[in-house]
């Protein structure tokens, strides 16, 4: 699951950082999403999905402190997704979009960046 975690981090990152900026609201937004769906991203080796929230928790600051653009981001799970497509469940893919639906949401509403990349999400994931 470390391959969807760091795939879920990349994507979670890009939406939250459309607009050039990663807000706490959008933290926390991303942060109980995957903590309310944790059984879709628990393995033998993390059963309850902590390994996976605290990846993720850990990650998007970092990617921040790299001022990693939200279209790299993207392309990080794009080539993540294409790889690996046989982990991506049907539900897995509609917490996905979720995540991008509500991380997009939490602060100020979605812009059209945020939109926009929804978009390109829901075609890869669907298409």
């Amino acid at each position: 699951m470390e391959n969807v975690a760091r795939a879920i981090a990349y994507l979670a990152y890009a939406v939250a950082s459309a607009d050039h900026h990663v807000d706490e609201i959008e933290r926390k937004a991303i942060h109980s999403l995957i903590d309310e769906h944790w059984q879709l991203l628990a393995d033998a080796e993390d059963p309850f999905g902590a390994r996976t929230l605290d990846f993720v928790d850990k990650m998007i600051p970092a990617l921040e402190a790299n001022n990693m653009s939200s279209d790299e981001a993207f392309s990080h799970f794009k080539e993540m997704f294409e790889a690996k497509k046989e982990l991506f469940s049907t539900e897995l893919k509609t917490f996905i979009i979720q995540l991008c639906i509500r991380t997009g949401a939490a602060f100020n509403q979605m812009n059209k960046s945020e939109l926009v990349l929804i978009s390109r999400v829901e075609l890869l994931l669907h298409g």
